[in-house]
C-alpha cells in the first residue's frame, strides 16, 4: 500500500522551531536536522505499522542523530504527523 504523508500545522511549527534553534547553535546544523527528518519520514512511509502504538492511536518514531520523536496516526493510506517533539 502506498501512503501519503500529511504534516499538521502544529508539527510544522515544531519542525521550524527546532530548525531555527539548531541553526542558531551552528550554521548548517538545521539542514542536517531536516535531512534526518526526511530520512525518518521515508522510513515511516515505507511501513508505518512497524512502529508501536504508544497512546490512543498515536505511533512514535524516534530519530537517530537528533533527540526527537515523530508522533503520527495512520488512517487508511494517510499518515498524519501530529507533532515532532524534542525528547
Amino acid at each position: 500500500m502506498k501512503f501519503e504523508l500529511q504534516i499538521s500545522d502544529e508539527a510544522e511549527e515544531d519542525i521550524i522551531d527546532a530548525f531555527l534553534w539548531y541553526e542558531k547553535q551552528k550554521s548548517g546544523l538545521g539542514i542536517l536536522f531536516e535531512e534526518n527528518l526526511d530520512r525518518a519520514f521515508h522510513l515511516i512511509l515505507s511501513d508505518p505499522f512497524i512502529f508501536q502504538i504508544r497512546y490512543k492511536k498515536i505511533r512514535i518514531f524516534f530519530t537517530n542523530k537528533f533527540p526527537f520523536g515523530i508522533h503520527f496516526i495512520v488512517t487508511g493510506n494517510t499518515i498524519q504527523v501530529v507533532a515532532v517533539f524534542h525528547c
